[in-house]
């Protein structure tokens, strides 16, 4: 394998800083989601309609941007796996026949 161990760390602190995120961000959609209902039945569903436009500005803007870290993640691991697959081509031709 040719990615040096302090890639593989960067890569696992990137992706444990990006499910922190997601984390925290799961959290405020769903304290959103339990201000809705307690509006729709406390005080008759007044703020709904904003709560609910600031649930879809969130959508929009890629709230969090875990798709683009989910994306970010796919192209290393691609590219580590054709790393690996040329080192592979590389050492089974160079070996020197005995």
């Amino acid at each position: 394998m040719t990615t040096s161990v302090p890639t593989i760390k960067n890569l696992a602190d990137e992706a444990e800083f990006q499910l922190i995120c997601a984390k925290e961000n799961l959290s405020w959609l769903a304290a959103i989601a339990r201000a809705i209902a307690r509006d729709v039945e406390v005080g008759g569903g007044r703020d709904t309609s904003v709560l609910v436009d600031l649930v879809n500005f969130l959508d929009d803007t890629n709230f969090g941007s875990i798709d683009q870290a989910i994306d970010q993640f796919k192209a290393v691991s691609a590219e580590c796996a054709t790393q690996n697959a040329e080192s592979e081509n590389v050492s089974r031709h160079s070996e020197v026949p005995v």
